[in-house]
């Protein structure tokens, strides 16, 4: 071992807790990068293999009925390479209690290997097209039985099992059917009833899958489809695909048509791989940016301190390149512990974060392959970050000359400082913060790196403890503000107003307002977007509206409140006249002008309001309404919920007190996501202090030596060390509270997709547990870093080395 390499054990000996302390950040930054790239990696690659074994569709085309054989028409079309027709329709799903739940009635024809969106079987075995004798080895089935598969999430949430009886009401008539398995496809990834559902409910949402002709049978449409989905070869424009089968599809009512990136499933999952991708790039950087900061201070301090070591190692021969390349093995040295503590922890970690985005998002293959390219990645930039700031720091070794060096160094220029200037506040100073500030401005570059580490550090708890005020304010604004009805019962198909009485009349009932939706195509300056219409009475109260500017909106009594999300599509604001055509499935589609007199926003989901009447205007019909919001006496709402479910004209009765408890339920796991976010945060802040008081303390043992021989204690000499750490901290924690808003703001756009927003909310209490959160790594910091003071030999630090 050359006497280079002994000197630097040495050295790392001796300031081996500052050597741990960048350790830890850099093995924080590695590990997040490593966790996150990973499991982003994974998550992608589970997705890309669901979705080719199984053919995701790459368009879907809605429509009220077409004939099977208008697929034949469509394979034709130059750029399609495969075409299926089934039948998808929402159904009301009856348990054994009688409790309403939604289901997606879903038709697939045998073999279902040739279908686009195929399904994969997880338990038991694919339904028959009519029922059969079991096959040997095959779990028996009641003879003339409807058999169907049902996906692994509601049969769990429902404790259903091979045999168990499923009903429906499909055209009005109880139909009971057999499930023979469950199953997942593409489209069912991550399973929400729409766009403004927060989150999957298994107990009250869930997929039927059942062949083709017993789905015909069931709703009547003989020889009929009222879906078609389409795969497309690679590099063909699917814009111009698209208008072509619009075209073919024209004569038998166009619904809907949207691309793969629309549907909701593949909006979700994108949404989170795009979060995740931002959030890979973002965190490492800023540890790893401070943990180059901390070697940059750190070498520079030891080339200042061993400038006679340096004088020395010159005049025996090394020359400027090896006294350099010495220096900035310690910074290489700290990259690959780092990056080999980082690289490990980042696989355990993206291990676990890869199952729960398989369980999360029913994915039913889990890649979880160790990601070589991110492990790569992770050590050149470890060892690019390091290696850059040891080289920058030690730059003067090469204007050190060897008998220079033998002298001592000369003492920094003085000159007053800011505070100095403003002597009515300097007069009031004590004799200890009087030393702090000068020691401060004598060490500006310090200054500002700890300044800098401390603000990102708060930043990063403002960001960690936001999401707890977003998600607070989304349930107040959502489920207490907006959502102010206790039941939203929705018809089957739609009545007339004086229907309601049935319900009204119901015992417990206090309230009753009526709805009218519509799905509708907006038209305007020849561009379209799909969406919704939801007809309410002027004056309503159990439905409230927002503005973008989160003020409340009333329901007009003519024009339209569109959505923001709409409108920004469409380039249509306030006052224009935009075009709407029905797309309910039944009857004639209607067309009509609408004056746009607002623009209402919503967190979840999205939605244009009008008034009752002028949705009934729309339709060219009277008094129709699609379903009703109530409020009820709590002491009857259990009785009135199962009088409500023992009446077959309701399809789904949505309970807002069980949309808040699902909601709660599913916040669990970012509870656990919070707290590492605060750990590593705490970590970053507490390593950038420590670093700087150490180095304080070692370039001032001479000056705090003597203060003790002039009779000063160890908590005055202490006190110094701490007011100077406070004059840089705390500064850090003020200006890291507005930084850490900014960076709430950049989260907020990278995360923020066409279904699902989240509000920039950060309440008070926030910046005071961050503020508190800030004080708590610095005193930390600060005490593990004094230890020093009471071991002082005073005797020894004051000799005269030079």
């Amino acid at each position: 071992m050359s006497a280079l390499h002994k000197k630097l054990w040495r050295t790392i000996g001796k300031t081996r807790e500052q050597f741990i302390a960048v350790v830890a950040v850099v093995t924080v930054g590695i590990a997040v990068y490593i966790a996150m790239t990973t499991a982003y990696f994974n998550l992608n690659e589970s997705k890309e293999k669901f979705y080719r074994d199984h053919n995701f569709a790459d368009y879907y085309f809605h429509v009220v009925k077409a004939p099977q054989q208008v697929t034949k028409q469509i394979e034709t079309i130059p750029g399609v390479t495969r075409v299926t027709g089934r039948i998808q329709k929402d159904v009301t799903l009856v348990n054994d209690h009688n409790k309403r739940a939604t289901a997606r009635l879903t038709s697939y024809s045998l073999p279902i290997e040739q279908e686009i969106n195929s399904l994969q079987l997880l338990t038991g075995r694919f339904f028959a097209e009519e029922a059969m004798a079991a096959r040997p080895g095959e779990q028996y089935t009641r003879n003339g039985d409807i058999e169907i598969l049902v996906d692994p999430q509601y049969a769990e949430a429902n404790q259903l099992n091979f045999n168990d009886t499923v009903t429906i009401v499909a055209e009005g008539k109880m139909v009971p059917l057999t499930m023979v398995g469950t199953a997942t496809g593409p489209e069912f990834i991550y399973l929400m009833k729409d766009a403004a559902t927060l989150l999957p409910d298994p107990r009250s949402f869930g997929i039927i899958a059942m062949s083709l002709e017993r789905a015909q049978q069931l709703l009547n449409l003989p020889g009929q489809v009222n879906q078609v989905l389409v795969t497309l070869a690679p590099g063909t424009d699917a814009e111009k695909v698209a208008e072509q089968v619009k075209s073919i599809l024209e004569p038998y009512g166009n619904l809907a048509a949207y691309p793969r990136k629309q549907q909701l499933s593949n909006a979700m999952l994108e949404g989170e791989l795009d979060s995740l991708k931002s959030s890979s790039r973002f965190m490492p950087a800023i540890f790893l940016g401070i943990a180059a900061a901390i070697q940059f201070v750190i070498l520079g301090r030891m080339v200042r301190s061993q400038h006679l070591q340096i004088g020395v190692m010159k005049a025996l021969g090394y020359n400027n390149r090896q006294v350099i390349l010495h220096y900035t093995c310690y910074s290489v040295l700290v990259a690959l512990c780092g990056a080999v503590l980082g690289t490990l922890l980042g696989l355990a970690l993206a291990s676990v974060m890869s199952r729960a985005y398989a369980v999360y998002f029913n994915l039913p293959a889990t890649i979880g392959a160790v990601n070589i390219q991110a492990i790569l990645y992770g050590f050149i930039l470890s060892l690019g970050v390091s290696t850059l700031a040891g080289l920058t720091a030690c730059r003067s070794v090469t204007a050190i000359n060897p008998a220079e060096s033998m002298r001592p160094e000369p003492p920094k220029g003085g000159g007053k400082t800011l505070v100095e200037n403003l002597s009515w506040l300097w007069r009031r100073l004590d004799t200890a913060w009087k030393m702090s500030i000068r020691s401060a401005a004598r060490n500006r570059g310090r200054f500002a790196i700890t300044m800098m580490g401390v603000v990102f550090a708060v930043g990063m708890l403002v960001v960690s403890l936001f999401t707890i005020d977003a998600v607070d304010y989304m349930i107040e604004s959502h489920f207490h503000q907006n959502q102010r009805y206790d039941y939203l019962i929705r018809f089957t198909s739609p009545v007339k107003e004086n229907e309601l009485l049935n319900i009204t009349r119901v015992a417990g009932v206090n309230k009753a307002e009526p709805l009218l939706e519509i799905p509708v195509k907006i038209k305007f300056n020849g561009k379209n977007e799909d969406d919704s219409i939801t007809g309410l009475n002027p004056g309503s109260t159990l439905k409230k509206l927002r503005d973008p500017r989160e003020q409340p909106v009333e329901i007009p009594e003519a024009g339209l409140l569109i959505s923001q999300r709409t409108a920004e599509r469409l380039g249509a604001k306030v006052g224009d006249t935009v075009e709407v055509e029905t797309l309910l499935g039944t009857g004639p589609a209607r067309h009509a002008p609408v004056k746009i007199v607002g623009i209402n926003k919503q967190l979840v989901g999205g939605g244009s309001f009008v008034s009752l009447e002028q949705a009934n205007l729309i339709l060219q019909e009277r008094q129709l309404v699609s379903g009703v919001m109530l409020k009820v006496d709590p002491a009857f709402a259990a009785q009135l919920k199962e009088e409500l479910e023992d009446m077959t004209a309701v399809s789904s009765i949505l309970s807002r007190r069980q949309e808040l408890d699902n909601f709660n339920q599913n916040m669990d796991s970012m509870v656990y996501s919070i707290s590492i976010m605060v750990i590593f945060a705490l970590l970053l802040g507490f390593a950038i202090v420590y670093n700087s008081s150490v180095i304080s303390f070692s370039e001032r043992q001479r000056e705090l030596a003597s203060l003790r021989v002039l009779g000063f204690t160890v908590k005055e000499v202490s006190g110094i060390l701490l007011k100077e750490n406070l004059l840089q901290s705390l500064l850090g924690v003020a200006l890291g509270l507005p930084s850490g808003y900014l960076m709430v703001k950049g989260y907020i756009s990278a995360v923020s997709t066409d279904l699902f927003t989240m509000p920039a909310i950060i309440y008070p209490t926030t910046y005071i547990y961050s503020a508190l959160g800030g004080f708590f790594f610095i005193m930390v910091a600060h005490l593990l870093a004094v230890r020093g003071v009471r071991q002082l030999q005073l005797v020894e630090v004051l000799k005269n080395k030079d």
